[in-house]
């Protein structure tokens, strides 16, 4: 781990006078990041000292979004030995502060676009998003949500119950029709800034399913989306997803995949979320536990090859609910 002398020494050469180092409260990895500035200027710097494989992906990516005009913060120095790199300050302008009922639809209308121009880029070597990473990921739902976190003895009948729903699912999902996706693309992960999206954390994309960051960006962890917008922007993305690309999505299939990955997406998030209270006591993410089973519970219940997730999604929210002790901490 870098300490505060080495990562100012290595901001120094980008100010003329005195400046200050803060640690952002970051995202839900191994990262860190600070905010460098002095009352003229400010940076972030990101220290990836403890992750390699990542940085290597957060610069291949970048040069792949830069190339390909999609706007994301400048890289203005980076340190190769330490992983250390220092961007652009977009300052307070996620779009989980920002957004109000005013400016709501042009800012996601305006993200919606993001997602098309994303999925124009075809680059070779990236990797694909393989039925086996889906799989694990969502059975972060069953071990870390349900048996690790709310403690919930299930019968193995269950398990294998939910085991093989959990595949259901993974097959469901469109694994022909590839596409570029970010991969977390959420109200955290999204800047709007002078009539622009700039997008962050981008070290994990993957050719996956189309829909898989409208999924992100509609059904966030971080904040609801009301019933007609979210209508109107999938609307919106089918129309423009059509327009450019060979294949067609029907607005049954689009629902239909909607839902699938929905389900996937979210037993991954609460998975995440409870494995950092439990194993790294990051409790910080638990306020949005709640958010995530809804998603869960409400693409399920259209599904009666789904009821044991259904069911035991209703069972963690219930369990989760009436023990206090989660809220308080």
């Amino acid at each position: 781990k870098m300490n505060q002398v080495n990562l100012k020494n290595f901001g120094r050469g980008l100010f003329n006078e005195d400046f200050k180092i803060d640690e952002i409260k970051g995202d839900a990895s191994n990262r860190r990041y600070y905010r460098l500035s002095s009352n003229k200027k400010s940076f972030i710097l990101m220290d990836s000292s403890r992750e390699n494989r990542n940085f290597t992906n957060f610069l291949k990516f970048s040069s792949i979004f830069e190339k390909h005009k999609i706007n994301i913060p400048k890289i203005l120095k980076r340190n190769m030995k330490e992983n250390l790199l220092i961007v652009e300050d977009f300052g307070d302008n996620l779009i989980y502060k920002k957004c109000n009922p005013k400016n709501f639809n042009q800012i996601y209308e305006k993200s919606v676009q993001n997602i098309c121009d994303i999925q124009k880029i075809a680059e070779r070597n990236i990797y694909l998003y393989k039925k086996e990473k889906y799989l694990s990921e969502s059975s972060l739902f069953l071990e870390w949500v349900l048996i690790r976190f709310l403690d919930i003895k299930i019968p193995s009948k269950d398990k294998n119950r939910i085991m093989k729903e959990i595949n259901t699912v993974v097959d469901n999902i469109d694994h022909k029709n590839y596409k570029l996706v970010h991969r977390d693309y959420h109200s955290k992960n999204i800047f709007y800034k002078n009539g622009k999206i700039v997008v962050i954390d981008y070290q994990d994309a993957v050719l996956g399913s189309p829909l898989y960051d409208l999924v992100s960006l509609l059904n966030d962890c971080y904040r609801d989306i009301n019933y007609k917008q979210k209508n109107r922007l999938k609307n919106l993305f089918l129309e423009k997803f059509n327009s450019q690309s060979k294949k067609k999505l029907s607005s049954d299939e689009l629902l239909h995949n909607f839902d699938i990955l929905s389900i996937q997406r979210h037993m991954k998030a609460s998975g995440i979320f409870c494995r950092l209270s439990k194993k790294n006591s990051r409790h910080g993410y638990l306020k949005y536990l709640k958010r995530t089973f809804d998603y869960i519970i409400n693409a399920s219940s259209n599904y009666t090859n789904l009821k044991t997730i259904n069911f035991y999604a209703k069972e963690a929210k219930n369990q989760f609910n009436e023990s206090n002790n989660f809220s308080s901490r």
